[in-house]
């Protein structure tokens, strides 16, 4: 993973399993907006989301510009598409760079195959499998997705909660431990705070009263994520 861009990836490649406990999964519901992207205090990109009803169950589609520095803007598309109660169905990421990639991921049950195709190579295959428990898809730089983890999240249990996650442009499989922090006052606005972390890295999540994402936060990059 590159240098430049790890400042930006909320997840790290280096998860380590763990198993995953089960917790009651409530109906997604819609949203939709824009985030800005931020490293260090500075713009670097935005991503445009909506989470809407697909059949019986939901989708979660983002549009994502990026312009780091020294590099050529990348722009990619992500598009989930979940079960009623959030449980990940397949996935589609597409970069539109250099080199025009896909990754695309079919889910049954607790196990997930991931296929990624570039121009002028054979498709690469990989199986992946889950301990039983919830099952969520945080890719690098697809910011909607936490919108999900947040939902998944037992607010009424409370405590740390186990996740099984899947990082598909990185291939890579692992766990998160979600925890509620409280209520924190930020810009004026009183929001709820769940600490992501990994073994390696640690996000501040906080959400509106109706569980929606306005702020992500890696204190270890200076990367902060705002919603518009």
């Amino acid at each position: 993973m590159k240098a430049c861009r790890t400042s930006l990836l909320l997840l790290a490649a280096a998860l380590l399993a763990a198993p995953a406990l089960a917790s009651p999964a409530p109906a997604i519901g819609p949203d939709h907006g824009q985030f800005r992207i931020l490293l260090r205090g500075r713009s670097v990109g935005t991503e445009d989301f909506t989470i809407a009803r697909e059949g019986e169950g939901w989708s979660a589609r983002s549009s994502i510009r990026l312009h780091l520095p020294g590099r050529k803007e990348e722009q990619d598309t992500a598009a989930l598409s979940l079960g009623a109660h959030g449980s990940p169905i397949r996935y589609r990421w597409t970069g539109h760079s250099a080199r025009v990639r896909s990754i695309q991921v079919a889910f049954s049950g607790h196990a997930a195959r991931v296929t990624l195709r570039q121009p002028g190579s054979a498709p690469a295959v990989e199986a992946f499998s889950f301990p039983p428990g919830p099952v969520v898809v945080l890719d690098n730089n697809v910011y909607a997705q936490y919108a999900i983890l947040a939902r998944l999240y037992n607010w009424k249990a409370g405590g740390p909660q186990k996740f099984s996650v899947l990082i598909p442009q990185d291939q890579v499989p692992g766990t998160v431990t979600v925890e509620s922090r409280g209520k924190r006052r930020v810009a004026g606005t009183t929001l709820d705070l769940l600490a992501v972390k990994s073994p390696d890295l640690e996000v501040d999540l906080y959400v509106d009263a109706a569980r929606r994402p306005m702020i992500l936060r890696v204190p270890g990059s200076g990367a902060e994520i705002v919603r518009q």
